[in-house]
């Protein structure tokens, strides 16, 4: 299963770091930049691990310093990719569910075709024109929304998602993010903006899903957005039941900000504390 996230303010030319794409660009190349550095940094210190393996007397000095290197310069790795990602999905943004349109199904086939991807919603490939049928069949089922995750500045389409009402339920039943865009943040904001979309949109009560024991990062992923377990059953399959109450989530929201509001906070905060700084500062990372 994969991801999504939330929507964004539209912005205004106002000088700001934000209304200029320009500023964004050079934020991330700077960045990239730092992680290059620092993946040569890594690589560096890991060969002269491997070299000491095939020496008779290696220095434990030196093996010891190399190792320490490595570890600082891996937790460094780790810490600037992921504030990349972030610098990303604000760039986008922020997510934007949609009604899926037909000429985005041959893309979207694409990527459930997917080896990795097998079993998710189909349990063998099925051909393009199965999967036409099928969207047909969902787009005329009232209490089934099959939508396009796609981000709302850039318009970029991100995935898609299968959502299924019953009653005062919604069950999120299928869920992919497009290769080269998982495990960075996507999922859990196109998760998190299904859960609005679901209790002020479609006004449930209760939004459910069911996953995999294994499916590790799956699990994080709702996790960090707020599900609970349910339930576990292993009648067909083994999966978990997760869920989010109405009332759970209003109480996690007190004040109900808009996407426009929460966007808004994450893209100064983050963004300034990178434009206050000389990019050639962080180059002892």
């Amino acid at each position: 299963m994969s991801e999504i996230q939330i929507t964004n303010e539209k912005t205004e030319p106002n000088g700001n770091a934000d209304a200029d794409p320009e500023k964004w660009k050079s934020v991330i190349h700077g960045l990239q930049q730092i992680i290059d550095r620092t993946e040569q940094k890594l690589i560096y210190f890991q060969n002269r691990l491997k070299r000491a393996q095939f020496m008779e007397s290696p220095s434990l000095r030196k093996v010891r310093a190399a190792e320490a290197q490595v570890d600082m310069h891996s937790a460094q790795l780790e810490s600037l990719r992921s504030e990349l990602h972030n610098l990303e999905r604000l760039q986008h943004g922020g997510i934007l569910l949609r009604s899926t349109t037909q000429n985005e199904l041959r893309r979207i086939w694409g990527w459930i075709n997917l080896p990795d991807m097998r079993g998710m919603l189909y349990t063998q490939k099925i051909s393009f024109e199965i999967f036409v049928e099928d969207w047909q069949r969902w787009t005329e089922d009232v209490e089934t929304h099959a939508l396009s995750i796609e981000t709302h500045t850039t318009r970029l389409l991100l995935g898609f998602m299968l959502l299924r009402c019953n009653a005062d339920v919604v069950v999120v039943k299928f869920v992919i993010i497009r290769p080269g865009y998982r495990a960075r943040g996507y999922g859990m904001d196109a998760l998190t903006e299904a859960v609005r979309y679901a209790f002020e949109e479609l006004n449930a009560v209760h939004i459910t899903l069911q996953v995999s024991p294994d499916n590790d990062a799956a699990i994080t992923c709702f996790e960090n957005v707020g599900f609970q377990y349910l339930g576990y059953t292993d009648v067909d399959v083994p999966v978990y039941t997760m869920g989010i109450e109405r009332s759970e989530w209003e109480n996690d929201n007190p004040d109900n900000p808009t996407d426009e509001q929460i966007t808004s906070q994450r893209l100064h905060a983050t963004l300034q504390e990178f434009l206050n700084q000389d990019l050639r500062s962080l180059e002892d990372y």
